[in-house]
């Protein structure tokens, strides 16, 4: 058994905590791993112009090159190549067809067939025949409308995604650069803790320091590390997910650009009208609900207009003979107008949903108008906090200098230094949250006002 109060025996303590942590705490440093909604009628001429800018900013990114990935070109990557988008657009894509073809209930149907026969009485005869039917009812001429409303609640739900999709890459990215603004303050703060190690070790060998002190200091030193470690883990987890939302390869080499710190003007939303996406959602669903409520009712007290033609050439006998006719007839369903008909039924039915509709949109419109109002409020108080919260920084930047050069003099000890040392990094941690907290804010406000990302608080 080794005696560890031997002469010497400090020096052992030490080279074992060195071994047990990640060996040598006299370490250089640690390196860091870097890391409107389109209007209706106008998708197809935007479609093309969007994919082909779209391809050109994101072929450098997902041509597998490391380099620096700015926000909107994490935008426009995520718009071309986001696989959810990619079935939103499909379904758009089925919405615009439906739409197209919509008048093809006006077009007759038409047959020709052709045929022999030979009765018992030995006349052979042969006939062809041409035959043209059409139906014109109140539900036919409808569909039309209701393809269209579908198209435009289509089209809407698509700008709606294109805009969840462009806030989600813009939270992520500001998120992911305040995972790498805290591995760089824990990176400086292990870099803070060597130095302090170095000096607490200096003195203790000059005699001006106690074993403890030296102790203290290397076990903060070692305790930072993991804590490196697992937010690089945590930092490359996000930076998995950010490939999804931008539709990129997992080994695709990704590496944002850095963030500057939020300058956010106050914001004035009085003269801004809101545009919130629930609330257009819903204005397009009521009008389908009307359009169909409106089908169902013509359909009870609507009556239906059938005509056909027919012509029917015939050869027996060894001549000619034509055949043919024209029919025009209208009919009413006198069932429908019983009130437990299914078609009354349905129509009841359409009139609850057209009820149940305008209750959501007036509950939509007051939640919209409350969360704007919260909204505008939160970012008022962040912008205070963080105001507060950079003095904060700046007076923990000048104790900890004095502290520091206090410890070097003799008049403060290791303790006081580390608490410095902790406060200083605990503020600019606090900032630069805060700065993420008021971006996301105004992020989310303009997103609840429709109003494009980025014209905020500039």
């Amino acid at each position: 058994m080794r005696d560890y109060t031997a002469p010497g025996g400090y020096n052992r303590i030490l080279s074992s905590l060195h071994t047990l942590f990640i060996g040598s705490a006299r370490a250089a440093g640690v390196s860091s791993d870097r890391a409107g909604i389109p209007r209706a009628g106008g998708y197809k001429r935007m479609k093309k112009t969007t994919i082909a800018l779209a391809a050109l900013l994101s072929a450098a990114v997902l041509a597998g090159a490391q380099e620096t990935l700015s926000l909107e070109l994490a935008v426009t990557t995520a718009l071309e190549n986001n696989e959810s988008l990619a079935r939103s657009r499909i379904d758009l894509e089925a919405a615009e067809r439906a739409v197209g073809v919509s008048w093809n209930g006006l077009v007759p149907g038409l047959s020709l067939g052709a045929g022999t026969s030979r009765p018992n009485d030995g006349v052979e005869s042969t006939y062809g025949r041409a035959q043209a039917s059409l139906t014109l009812s109140s539900g036919l001429l409808s569909a039309g409308k209701q393809a269209r409303l579908a198209y435009e609640t289509a089209l809407l739900a698509y700008g709606t995604a294109e805009r969840d999709l462009e806030l989600s890459v813009r939270k992520a990215y500001y998120s992911l650069g305040l995972s790498r603004k805290n591995i760089t303050l824990i990176e400086q703060s292990i870099a803070s803790a060597q130095k302090s190690y170095d000096q607490a070790e200096a003195k203790r060998k000059a005699g001006l320091a106690p074993e403890l002190d030296t102790l203290s200091a290397l076990v903060t030193l070692e305790q930072l590390k993991p804590t490196l470690q697992s937010a690089r883990l945590s930092y490359d987890d996000a930076l998995d997910s950010f490939r999804v939302l931008l539709g990129m390869d997992g080994d695709a080499g990704v590496d944002i650009a850095a963030v500057d710190e939020a300058d956010i003007k106050a914001i004035d939303v009085a003269g801004i009208t809101a545009v919130s996406p629930s609330v257009s959602a819903l204005e397009k669903q009521l009008a389908e609900a009307r359009a169909t409520l409106s089908a169902a009712r013509s359909s009870v007290y609507s009556p239906s207009l059938s005509l056909s033609a027919s012509y029917q050439p015939t050869y027996a006998m060894e001549a000619w003979s034509d055949s043919g006719s024209v029919t025009a007839s209208v009919s009413f369903s006198l069932d429908d107008l019983l009130p437990w008909s299914s078609a009354r039924s349905a129509a009841a039915t359409a009139q609850d949903a057209v009820d149940k509709l305008e209750s959501q949109l007036a509950s939509a419109r007051t939640s919209a108008a409350m969360e704007i109002g919260s909204l505008a409020r939160k970012i008022e108080q962040s912008r205070s906090a963080l105001e507060s919260m950079r003095l904060n920084e700046t007076l923990a930047e000048k104790t900890y200098r004095l502290t520091e050069e206090a410890y070097r003099f003799g008049t403060k000890d290791i303790l006081s230094l580390q608490s410095a040392r902790d406060s200083l990094a605990r503020a600019r941690l606090d900032v630069s949250e805060e700065a993420y907290t008021l971006r996301a804010a105004v992020l989310d406000l303009e997103y609840a006002l429709g109003v494009p990302f980025g014209t905020l608080g500039r």
